[in-house]
């Protein structure tokens, strides 16, 4: 009789966790479905037209500034966690965490920044007049390689902790063993270390592209013409609710590309790390000349990343223009953002 019982209770809680996961699909989901009937139900005109004249340019100006900053982001994110994984040098802890701080700096407060930093007339490109010529022109932060510019030093951490975290747990058998065939570090690096760890940073690598595709708030403020810019458009500027379904349709197919790439990468990849033989990796102590070419290095990333932002960020707050709009609607914005 117990058994029935405690059979009927596990059939009974397993049926719940199946509805309750069902009904989270579709809560998920329905907001695709509502966007895919829009989009199939819109005019052919319409479809042409946006084919004619803003999908190819929306479609190459997204697919390039997501390779773009994923190169970036798979430079700097991989160097960085090498630099503090495989090197001891004083203030490497200090380093480590504050690799990650730009994960705190929301992409469109960094866009703010440097697009007074880099823009028309603004301290950069002024001190850079001084030094090329009155009529040199320093690199638009509305073009293309300033959002690039913008969003990889905003991204690179993804590629950084999943590096990092490959890199801690790594077995250097596999580097002695490359070592005592002849390969020298550069080689044991590039052929030997960076393929074991590939499935991590293109895991990275793939958060970064993930999160270019569907930025809106850098790519509005910089005036960069993206999907996700041309669906804001056509929603509020022209009040076009079929041609910003098409385009999100076009937004949703090309992340599930993007994501059907990484696999195929991965199809036929077999990683293994060896348990009876484990080793984990030793840093190289560094005199003062490595010391402080690898200080400057992080110094100069975390400083353009997160450093000159939050100093002029801080500084703005501190203006008497800023203390005059501490009001009540000021407040009722804090509030509103604590609460979600």
């Amino acid at each position: 009789m117990c058994e029935h019982v405690v059979i009927a209770v596990r059939r009974s809680s397993v049926s719940s966790l199946q509805l309750a996961a069902l009904a989270s699909a579709a809560l998920i989901l329905l907001p695709l479905g509502y966007v895919t009937a829009l989009a199939l139900s819109a005019d052919l005109a319409v479809w042409q037209r946006l084919w004619t004249t803003r999908i190819p340019e929306l479609l190459w100006n997204t697919v390039s500034l997501a390779g773009a900053v994923a190169l970036l982001t798979l430079a700097l994110g991989v160097l960085t966690a090498w630099m503090v994984t495989r090197f001891e040098f004083p203030g490497r802890r200090l380093w480590e965490v504050g690799l990650v701080l730009p994960l705190a700096m929301p992409t469109y407060v960094l866009a703010y920044v440097y697009n007074y930093l880099l823009g028309f007339g603004g301290p950069m490109e002024r001190l850079w007049q001084m030094i090329a010529g009155p009529q040199s022109r320093i690199i638009s932060p509305q073009s293309f390689w300033g959002v690039t510019f913008v969003m990889a030093l905003d991204t690179f951490p993804f590629v950084y902790l999943l590096t990092r975290s490959a890199l801690l747990s790594f077995n250097v058998s596999f580097e002695e063993v490359a070592r005592t065939c002849g390969a020298s570090p550069l080689r044991r690096a590039l052929f030997v270390t960076l393929p074991l760890l590939r499935p991590s940073i293109v895991a990275g690598v793939a958060l970064v592209i993930l999160y270019v595709v569907s930025d809106f708030g850098a790519v509005s403020l910089l005036r960069y013409q993206t999907l996700t810019y041309a669906v804001f458009q056509q929603m509020t500027g022209r009040s076009d609710n079929q041609a910003a379904s098409i385009l999100s349709i076009l937004l949703v197919i090309l992340a599930l590309l993007f994501l059907l790439t990484e696999r195929w990468f991965r199809r036929k990849s077999r990683f293994y790390q060896t348990t009876g033989r484990f080793r984990a990796p030793q840093r190289v102590r560094c005199g003062w000349m490595h010391t402080a070419a690898l200080t400057a290095c992080l110094a100069a990333v975390i400083g353009l990343a997160f450093g000159i932002p939050a100093y002029l960020l801080v500084m703005w707050s501190l203006s008497p223009e800023a203390r005059a709009i501490l009001d009540a609607r000021f407040f009722g914005f804090v509030w509103n953002s604590a609460l979600l």
